[in-house]
């Protein structure tokens, strides 16, 4: 997670009750993310940065213990003590770090592949450039970053966002569109080669398949992963970017010879 509220973050994790996406839907929220990652992760990857460890604390979709079995060095990170200890508990085999994602501990040049997921969009917008600077900073040359963010494209989506806010709840985010995350790179040494929408679960079905499964238990798994299917298609449609939750960008930086073309 982003920038200057440890202490809020450290209170929600240590009052969650429930995981945040019903069992069925979080496990289809990993295998979208597992699956770009491999289509879009480079050759030869050694040293992979994953930023936001909440999921891996709390949530059935978890990336770092597949990340983890898959490359030589995994290093997770959280601005909260408290989701890190979860994290490094469910994970053991992963390097978890306490920092800001706007302040990394690492030096220029240490990672091949940086994932983020659904992490710098907790950020104030006027905060986005500078963090993805840093990620920037801290990637090597021809390194990958794949990076996603709550989007705007989806007014499903921003509509849920912006009762969240209302409602007060810390960890309602700022969504984007993928013209608005190019722009804040403008200033990086950096290509943006794909673009995609991902996870396309309206956001009231998660509501629906935990009280569908509190009432009926294991008979509602069938229809839950009926709706989970259906969704699931609308990523092959030219609309995805207006059902996707996450816009994705996939961020090669320049090497020297790449540099200035």
């Amino acid at each position: 997670m982003g920038r200057g509220r440890p202490e809020e973050w450290d209170a929600l994790a240590k009052r969650m009750e429930e995981p945040q996406f019903q069992e069925h839907i979080a496990l289809y929220k990993r295998q979208e993310n597992l699956e770009l990652i491999a289509a879009w992760a480079p050759a030869g990857v050694r040293r992979l940065l994953k930023t936001d460890l909440f999921e891996e604390g709390f949530g059935k979709d978890s990336l770092l213990d597949a990340l983890t079995a898959a490359y030589p060095m995994v290093v997770g990170m959280d601005i909260s003590r408290v989701v890190a200890a979860a994290a490094k508990g469910r994970v053991p085999g992963a390097g978890c770090v306490v920092s800001d994602a706007c302040a990394l501990p690492f030096k220029p040049h240490t990672f091949d592949l940086i994932v983020s997921i659904s992490t710098l969009d907790h950020l104030p917008p006027a905060a986005l450039p500078d963090a993805l600077g840093e990620l920037c900073r801290v990637l090597r040359p021809a390194g990958c970053l794949i990076l996603t963010l709550d989007s705007r494209h989806n007014p499903l989506h921003v509509l849920s966002n912006h009762i969240r806010r209302w409602m007060r709840r810390i960890h309602a985010e700022r969504c984007y569109t993928v013209n608005e995350v190019v722009a804040a790179l403008a200033r990086q040494p950096v290509t943006v080669t794909e673009t995609t929408a991902i996870y396309h679960v309206p956001f009231p079905v998660n509501f629906l398949a935990k009280k569908a499964r509190a009432a009926a238990g294991a008979r509602a798994d069938v229809w839950i992963r009926g709706v989970v299917g259906l969704c699931r298609r609308l990523a092959a449609l030219p609309t995805r970017f207006f059902t996707g939750r996450y816009i994705a960008l996939r961020i090669v930086k320049e090497t020297d010879s790449t540099a200035g073309r």
